[in-house]
């Protein structure tokens, strides 16, 4: 833990310009900011949960932002670093329609069994529903 570089190493923005659909100075603004949030470099479900929710002060955000973050955390070690964060970012702003419509399904195949049943489409539009209910 403790604090991180406010750079990042040059191998890293390379893999982060081979990766996502953002600049030198985008990337190291994004990781600024990311760093400020999460000055251990790491965000925790509850924490996700947490900035995810103040977008959506009247409704219950925390099941649908649970599903966000199982989609972010690409390694699945219950935390989304930096990589992890400014990967789906890209994806979810940037990416083409493809990219959006894998990560989409990703996030509704609870299960990952690469099928996504009317339980699962259920759970997904149940959280939305919360989330944006006033």
């Amino acid at each position: 833990m403790g604090k991180q570089a406010s750079k990042l190493k040059p191998e890293v923005l390379d893999d982060l310009k081979t990766n996502t659909e953002f600049s030198d100075t985008e990337i190291q603004e994004w990781y600024k900011g990311f760093l400020k949030d999460c000055p251990c470099g790491q965000l925790s479900k509850e924490e996700f949960k947490k900035i995810y929710g103040n977008f959506f002060p009247y409704g219950d955000a925390g099941k649908f932002a649970e599903h966000v973050f199982r989609t972010f955390d690409a390694n699945s070690d219950g935390t989304i670093d930096f990589r992890e964060f400014l990967c789906a970012l890209s994806v979810t702003s940037r990416g083409k329609l493809e990219q959006k419509l894998k990560w989409a399904f990703t996030m509704y195949d609870l299960d990952g069994d690469g099928y996504i049943t009317k339980k699962e489409m259920l759970e997904i539009v149940t959280a939305i529903y919360k989330m944006v209910a006033t």
